[in-house]
């Protein structure tokens, strides 16, 4: 291979070999991982990439752009009182190339292998990646850009990376892994959105939940309905500090005009996500957390009005209302757009929080559930999700909820999002639902990372504790058996905005502690928390430097 060697170490070299070279790790734990008895240099200056089929030439030429550094080395203390800490780390340029032979990357489909897997080796031969489809190949780069980051960091400039021949073999356990990003509370931009989808990338982490709806901000355009962002995208306010802080006030300037995503927007956004393995499951929340749509179009509401979009946080009694048909027909016009826009195969409904007092004095609520022969307003609730799943499936789409949409009465192929703690996720594997766990005393990352916030320097966030061991603990067969273990089809982790204003802070909020959701999701067979914790240190945080992601440092720091 061009600029590329293979040392075989002698027996008697091989305490200086171990002395100049670490083992390599890789997050997530993959399945498979040999190292062997050679050392190889990698060159510092350009690596040739060959795609071994047409397919996987995007592949490569979006993996060889996502390496490129977008900050200058050094520390930086930002505006929005974050750090940013960027390695001075300095990768090979990466080209592609049509010459096999001379290729220092080789890229292949096989198809013996699953979808998401992947099989690699380094060796005298260059460096090999075989994946069932552009999935694994993909995530196959993304163990190779952990390697090639540490190898450079180690090494001096100018000489070749150093690194082990290696044998790895691997596949996610869990086919969905995800992550949730509200933009309704505070709005972040496309190009941070994009900045989320490359931080998702690294960890192999194959969703984004996209949360584009609630009471404090309406966050997608719905051409049909201009004013859901001409007004519901704009509160006049936001609450100071917590929101049960009664004394804290509020700012008393208005938030969000033009905070919103157009169609245009939102295309870039699935292309770049597509680009990178990764799909996009929207959130159009029903029938609560509505009020900016109530805002909107008064006429979706029980009560007719006036609503203003929700300038605090929490939970407000006013819903859409159940009992007009106009409210369906707003709500199959607004998915209608939706599907048209996102290819995905679930849509998330929303479901949670939905207080059920404005239909108990509603006259057409009370008159649909005669009607329906519905008995309680709880049934209410589930005749209108299951219309819209009914609406949805002849769409060739599926719904997915949190898991409040089991106290309706779901259906059987309803996906259930389990956040209050892993019951709902237990109940619904248990009759036979789909299950994404996403228990947020486990992975609800606005809560604090430390135990002592106020001693340790946390910025403001909503409260609780979720540790990065604690992430790491989650067991997500814990109480199923066999024939309910396979209802469980993920993990995911949410990033609530309300106390998150600028990107910067959901970076902080969620690193390193992706890196323990991914290792949940991906690895079969989890390592001890002390071993998982060395190998974040070695590659994940060299990993957040090189790129100048924003990371939270207490673990690093040696803080609990």
């Amino acid at each position: 291979m061009k600029l590329l060697k293979t040392i075989l170490v002698p027996a008697a070299a091989m305490a200086l070999s171990c002395a100049q070279l670490s083992a390599v790790s890789i997050v997530p734990q993959p399945s498979v991982i040999k190292e062997n008895r050679s050392i190889v240099l990698l060159p510092s200056d350009r690596l040739s990439v060959y795609a071994g089929d047409a397919v996987l030439k995007p592949v490569g030429k979006v993996w060889a752009e996502s390496l490129e550094k977008i900050y200058e080395p050094g520390r930086e203390k930002l505006a929005t009182g974050f750090e940013r800490i960027v390695s001075d780390t300095v990768l090979p340029e990466v080209k592609l190339t049509g010459n096999e032979s001379k290729a220092d990357v080789r890229l292949y489909l096989d198809p013996s292998l699953a979808v998401e897997e992947y099989v690699m080796e380094v060796s005298q031969d260059g460096v090999s990646i075989k994946g069932g489809t552009e999935k694994g190949v993909w995530w196959g780069l993304q163990s190779l850009s952990q390697i090639l980051i540490q190898a450079a960091s180690s090494s001096k400039p100018g000489e070749p990376l150093r690194t082990s021949g290696l044998y790895i073999q691997d596949k996610p356990h869990f086919a969905y892994r995800g992550a949730m990003l509200d933009c309704c509370r505070h709005f972040f931009t496309v190009d941070e959105v994009k900045r989320y989808i490359d931080i998702l990338a690294v960890h192999k982490l194959n969703t984004l939940h996209w949360h584009l709806t609630d009471d404090q901000g309406w966050r997608i355009e719905i051409e049909k309905y201009p004013l859901l962002t001409q007004t519901g995208a704009v509160r006049k306010e936001t609450k100071v500090g917590h929101y049960n802080d009664a004394s804290a006030g509020y700012d008393g300037t208005p938030y969000g005009e033009g905070c919103y995503y157009t169609h245009k927007d939102i295309k870039e956004v699935l292309e770049y996500a597509s680009a990178r393995q990764i799909t996009v499951i929207p959130e159009i929340e029903m029938p609560g957390h509505a009020v900016a749509a109530l805002a909107s179009y008064p006429w979706l509401g029980c009560t007719g009005g006036p609503y203003e979009v929700r300038t605090t946080w929490g939970i407000s009694d006013d819903v859409f209302c159940i009992g007009k048909e106009s409210t369906f027909g707003f709500l199959e016009d607004v998915l209608d757009e939706v599907c048209e826009l996102f290819p995905s195969e679930y849509i998330h409904i929303g479901g949670d929080e939905c207080p059920a007092i404005r239909w108990e004095s509603c006259p057409d609520c009370q008159k649909r559930m005669k009607e329906e022969g519905l008995e309680n307003e709880r049934q209410l609730q589930g005749y209108l999700l299951h219309r819209i799943e009914k609406y949805l499936n002849a769409k060739g789409r599926k719904i997915i909820g949190w898991d409040e949409i089991l106290e309706g009465g779901v259906t059987p192929t309803a996906t259930v999002m389990s956040w209050r703690g892993p019951k709902g996720g237990i109940n619904a594997a248990k009759q036979g639902n789909d299950v994404v766990m996403t228990p947020n005393n486990y992975f609800y990352l606005d809560y604090y990372q430390t135990a002592d916030p106020q001693a340790s320097g946390e910025p403001l966030g909503i409260g609780g504790y979720v540790s990065l061991e604690k992430c790491y603990s989650f067991d997500p067969y814990d109480q199923l058996d066999e024939n309910t273990k396979k209802h469980i089809k993920g993990i995911q982790a949410n990033t609530w905005a309300e106390y998150l204003k600028v990107f910067d802070h959901v970076q902080h909020m969620d690193l390193p502690r992706f890196s323990a959701l991914a290792e949940v999701a991906w690895s079969e067979n989890k390592t001890d928390y002390d071993q998982f914790l060395s190998r974040v240190t070695a590659s994940m945080k060299p990993v957040y430097e090189y790129f100048g992601f924003i990371y939270a440092p207490y673990v690093f720091e040696g803080i609990k």
